[in-house]
């Protein structure tokens, strides 16, 4: 028997409002070598009863205990038969010719390896709200690992993309199941250090935000921790000392800053890796003393504060910040925080928004 040309993965955990309207948009589409490979992650709904009702042969189902959409991925990707891979949450959907348009981009392209698309933000009623490229920098085409590592806004969501399987296969590449919140980022990162890719100023799918995305269920702090999780395996990948130095320090500003306060173990431990230490001293002075700064503004009460801010003025005298704050803080440090909490709080409220931003509203 042929292998179908494309596998799509589909999680479904819970997905009875949407998912009908994800698999006819696989059955709509333009190029028909495909595979649907659907995995019922433990859902407790009518999932499996709205699944049954397509008995198209291309359609494959598996089940397995609760276990997350990595490990859903992982359990498709173990079945997943074709050249090409594809992504397709079961709330999201296909244009008609998404496959037809990425599969032809990658024949006509064999020195690429992978291809992402433009498409659009919808509404629970599948109201078109933005562009997917107007929340993205770009587009980056070629190798763009380092690109990848500065933030996740290459693609957004992942239903854009279409890879090639066997540079999955060659390098054994699997979703990690530890990382709830950004998976799909940690993977691409991953693949875009071997891979290179092109990119098609099309529309082809939609990608739908409603109150069950799981970016909006899971809390602020377990968010953070996931993402610094993509941020730490980022750091320790082989080309990541390739990284511009720009790269390098926004990435440690972003896990040492906005993601890791309040777990000063964990930040003090990361300041040791041989990685920030290849930062030149000035930029370490800096990110020890903005941690501080922001553990000062979240009231976190640590030894390893004053240690951040004597270690940075060690690093770099000359700095005027450092100085004044090790000053500040030695004499009357509630004072200094209070005084560093009111400067900051027009930025912390716009910091702490919901990972969506305006999308919810159209226009």
């Amino acid at each position: 028997m042929t292998h179908p040309i494309v596998s799509i993965m589909m999680p479904a955990y819970n997905a009875e409002k949407y998912i009908g309207q994800a698999i006819e948009s696989v059955l709509a589409q333009t190029f028909q070598d495909w595979e649907l490979l659907i995995v019922n992650d433990g859902s407790t709904d009518r999932t499996p009863e709205i699944i049954s009702r397509y008995p198209d042969a291309r359609i494959r189902t598996f089940y397995q205990a609760n276990g997350g959409e990595a490990s859903a991925r992982n359990t498709a990707l173990a079945h997943a038969q074709g050249e090409y891979l594809a992504f397709l949450d079961a709330d999201d959907l296909y244009l008609p010719e998404h496959l037809q348009v990425t599969v032809a981009f990658l024949r006509a392209h064999p020195g690429w390896d992978g291809i992402y698309t433009d498409g659009w933000y919808i509404n629970e009623t599948g109201e078109r709200l933005k562009p997917l490229s107007s929340r993205r920098r770009g587009p980056f085409e070629g190798d763009i690992f380092e690109e990848m590592v500065r933030a996740s806004d290459v693609f957004g969501a992942p239903v854009c993309v279409v890879l090639r399987r066997d540079i999955i296969a060659r390098h054994g590449f699997l979703f990690d199941p530890e990382i709830v919140i950004g998976p799909d980022w940690d993977f691409f990162v991953r693949y875009a250090e071997v891979a290179k890719f092109g990119y098609v100023n099309q529309p082809t799918c939609l990608y739908r935000i409603h109150q069950t995305n799981i970016s909006i269920q899971t809390d602020r702090q377990n968010r953070l921790l996931h993402l610094a999780r993509c941020r730490e395996k980022a750091i320790k990948l082989n080309r990541f000392k390739e990284c511009s130095l720009s790269t390098r320090v926004f990435v440690f500003y972003d896990l040492l800053v906005n993601l890791l306060t309040g777990f000063p173990a964990r930040q003090s431990d990361i300041t040791r890796w041989p990685e920030f230490l290849a930062l030149p001293t000035r930029e370490q002075a800096r990110l020890l003393r903005l941690m501080a700064r922001e553990a000062l503004i979240r009231d976190q009460k640590d030894s390893r504060l004053g240690e951040w801010l004597r270690q940075s003025l060690t690093l770099n005298s000359a700095d005027v910040n450092s100085v004044v704050l090790n000053i500040a803080y030695s004499l009357a440090p509630q004072l200094c925080r209070a005084l560093i909490k009111f400067k900051s709080l027009s930025q912390r409220r716009a910091r702490e928004n919901s990972p969506f931003g305006n999308l919810t509203q159209a226009g």
